[in-house]
Formats: C-alpha cells, sequence, structure tokens
C-alpha cells in the first residue's frame, strides 16, 4: 500500500520515529504493488480490497511498550492502553495500488504517556491520553475535528479541534485559543508556556505518533510478497558526502530477510537490518533493526475480500511490530561530519497491529 507523503502531515512526534525510517522500510522493493506482481495472480478470485478498514493497535506482549530515549535527556514511554482502535479510507485502482485518503482515531482510544528526564522537569510523570470525540484527518493534513483529554491525578486538559481553532480548558476554566495545529504543537517545545498546555500539545503529538506508526507499517505490507522472492533484498543508502563520522561506514546498507518458506503465510517472520544507513534529506543516520513478527492474512475464498492483514496479536498473542534501533543526527562542517552527542536517540519496543474490513 502507498499513502500519499507530504510535508504537511506533521502531526506526529518529530522527535521521535523520524520519517527516514519509514521512507527506508518501504525502498527494497519498490513497484511490487504492479499488475504483473505474482502475489497478486496467486488470488483467485483477484484481490479485492475495500475501500474502508478498520485498525487496531495494542501493546507487544511481554510488557515491552515502545520507548524512546533521547541523548540521554528524556525518555518517553507510549503504552498502548487496551486497544487503540482507528478506521482509514482509501482509494485502491485496477491494480490493486492503494492511495490512503483519510482516516478516523475512534472515540476511547488511549495513551498513557510517561516521560523521565534527566535533570528534574514539570513535565515528568505519567498521564493518560484519552480520545473523548472521534478525531477526523486527512492524510495529507492535519486534524479538523476531535477532542482528547490528557489527565494526570490533579489536572484534567481538554482539547477541541475546531474548524478554525484549537481550544484548551484546564479543568473547566476558561478555554486558551491557537488559530492553528501547529502554533499548538509547538508548545511542547517552548519552556516559557505552563506545564499544562505543553503537557496537552505532547498529548496531540503522542496520538499522532501511534498514527503514523500504522501508516508506517501499512505501507509496506503489498512490499512483503515481492521480498518473499529475492530474500535477502539489500538495498545501499545514500553515501557520505565528505568524510563520515568517526567509526561510520561512508555508505551503509539496508537487509530485509524473510524468515519463512514456501510462500508467504501465517506466523512469517522478516527483518529489516539498517547497518549504519544515512539518509542524505534528513541528514540522519540509522543502526539497528525492526522485526515484523508472526504475520497474518485473511482472504475470502468466494470474493476475493482482503478481510484482515497484520502482524502478531490483539488478545496475548505474540509477535508484532518490534523496533531495537539508534537514530542519530550528523553535522557537517567544511566536510567533515560528526555525530552530536543531543542528536542521539535509541529506541525499543513496539506494537501489535492488525487491519480488518469493517
Amino acid at each position: 500500500m502507498t499513502k500519499p507523503r507530504n510535508s504537511a502531515q506533521s502531526w506526529r512526534l518529530l522527535w521521535l520515529i523520524p520519517v527516514a525510517v519509514l521512507a527506508a522500510l518501504s525502498i527494497v522493493a519498490t513497484g511490487s504493488s504492479s499488475s504483473d506482481d505474482p502475489g497478486d495472480d496467486d488470488v483467485d478470485p483477484p484481490l479485492n480490497i475495500l475501500p474502508t478498514y478498520n485498525f487496531f493497535m495494542a501493546n507487544l506482549t511481554g510488557n515491552n511498550p515502545f520507548t524512546v530515549s533521547v541523548a540521554s535527556a528524556y525518555t518517553v514511554t507510549v503504552d498502548i492502553d487496551g486497544l487503540f482502535p482507528g478506521s482509514v479510507n482509501l482509494d485502491a485502482d485496477v491494480n490493486n495500488i492503494v492511495t490512503f485518503l483519510s482516516y478516523i482515531v475512534r472515540s476511547s482510544a488511549r495513551v498513557d504517556l510517561t516521560l523521565t528526564s534527566t535533570d528534574p522537569s514539570p513535565l515528568d510523570g505519567t498521564f493518560a491520553v484519552i480520545v473523548t470525540e472521534d478525531i477526523n484527518a486527512m492524510v495529507y493534513g492535519e486534524p479538523v475535528s476531535g477532542a482528547f483529554e490528557v489527565v494526570t491525578p490533579t489536572e484534567t486538559v481538554s482539547v477541541s479541534i475546531l474548524a478554525d481553532s484549537i481550544q484548551l480548558t484546564l479543568n473547566g476554566g476558561e478555554p486558551v485559543v491557537y488559530n492553528t495545529w501547529e502554533e499548538f504543537t509547538n508548545l511542547f517545545d517552548d519552556e516559557l508556556q505552563e506545564a499544562w498546555q505543553r503537557r496537552a500539545a505532547l498529548g496531540a503529538g503522542a496520538i499522532g505518533f501511534v498514527v503514523e506508526q500504522f501508516f508506517s507499517m501499512a505501507d509496506i505490507f503489498d512490499e512483503l510478497e515481492a521480498v518473499t522472492f529475492a530474500s535477502p533484498v539489500v538495498e545501499v543508502c545514500d553515501m557520505f558526502t565528505g568524510t563520515p563520522p568517526e567509526g561510520v561506514l561512508a555508505q551503509g546498507e539496508i537487509v530485509v530477510t524473510w524468515l519463512g518458506s514456501g510462500e508467504l503465510s501465517d506466523g512469517d517472520d522478516f527483518s529489516w537490518q539498517f547497518n549504519q544507513c544515512w539518509d542524505a534529506d534528513s541528514s540522519e543516520l540509522i543502526d539497528g533493526t525492526v522485526s515484523l513478527e508472526n504475520y497474518t492474512e485473511t482472504i475470502d475464498a468466494i470474493t476475493g475480500v482482503l478481510f484482515e492483514i497484520g502482524f502478531g496479536g490483539l488478545s496475548g498473542q505474540p509477535g508484532g511490530v518490534v523496533y531495537d534501533m539508534t537514530i542519530s543526527d550528523t553535522a557537517e562542517n567544511q566536510g567533515i561530519f560528526t555525530i552530536p552527542p543531543e542528536g542521539v536517540m535509541t529506541i525499543n519496543g513496539g506494537f501489535a497491529l492488525i487491519i480488518q474490513s469493517p
């Protein structure tokens, strides 16, 4: 599946998983969605992709939530509480090439965030982010309607997404109004703002971050079949335009390995190994692994409708999308690249993901 890519799709924690990783995940098998894809020929009747699908995300089994440590300065843990429900509208052409159009995060979706700083911060602690009214957004753009709450033991911040503004209220008080989504989400980085407003911006980013992880995985489902025909697949990354950082390869690579046999089937695993992969556009160096574990797919044998696809289970079954990687900013000075200590992130944990027909 292929989603539109545009810098306007900024509703996510930009300081967490950079877009370089999401792009790299699908680089290894571009074009596999074409009409001569061998996987499509095996479906009888032809594969039928519906215009709307529900999606559900859950924590991995074994208490392994998504955790990001930023330059040893702070750590953020995103803990999905129960099931994180949503739906996506899409367009599939005659070759089953999919474009995602819009999505909804359903009311009751919840994540619990824990932020721990090396130096004490007013944002430290655990708090809940709860969607109270369906959040609607175009894939190309920002949320256009909906509401959520950010809840601590002593405060409830209500955030309403309106057609012309974002309104925040603290414990039912007078609303604070922001004219644009960007103005609101930028509060997180502004240490001069009150903690409750910054926490609300962090909560918005957390919801967007979870949604972005859904799209990053949905974007590569139709690439998996192609990988099974040529495993392992090796793709070189960008080459440094000068002297690379000390101990770093001048040109790294991505190795994608299918860990199954025969043909793609339930229970199969995939491994995306990033070996010092530098992305010239973002100036980020990616090193580590994304594991896709316990693949599942169900197609109706009579209608050809894709009923279900995903990794892992939602009721305690093992598997899911598991990250174990480091992403580092690089800086260049007179042709010599370095890695600033404050630009290093480590990413662990992940989520289970299931996409189902409505």
